[in-house]
């Protein structure tokens, strides 16, 4: 056992470090502007994060938003590196009626 043990001390010592795909989130993050005060500045100004497994779905969840309340549309979708699905972005005002409510 001791000639085991002393083998496992000459090992190079690893640092931990974050998985690759959190690095690679880390920048997509960096794109997306962050919320700031202006998006939520009185009440009924909400921003949703929408995350789906396809584009179609989420496409169909902005142009829902969009006729229900007044919303920032059709957005772009992006896909976030070793994360599954698709991501979008919406603002929207939940006190002011969308494009069918008007």
């Amino acid at each position: 056992m001791p000639a085991a043990r002393a083998g496992f001390h000459s090992l190079v010592r690893v640092e931990p470090k974050p998985p690759a795909n959190r690095l690679a989130s880390t920048a997509v993050a960096a794109v997306m502007k962050p919320i700031d005060e202006q998006h939520i500045a009185e009440p009924g100004l909400v921003v949703l994060d929408i995350a789906s497994a396809d584009e179609d779905t989420v496409q169909a969840v902005m142009a829902t938003l969009e006729e229900r309340w007044a919303a920032s549309g059709i957005g772009p979708v992006r896909r976030d590196p070793g994360e599954p699905g698709v991501r979008a972005r919406v603002y929207a005002d939940v006190l002011r009626p969308g494009r069918e409510c008007q």
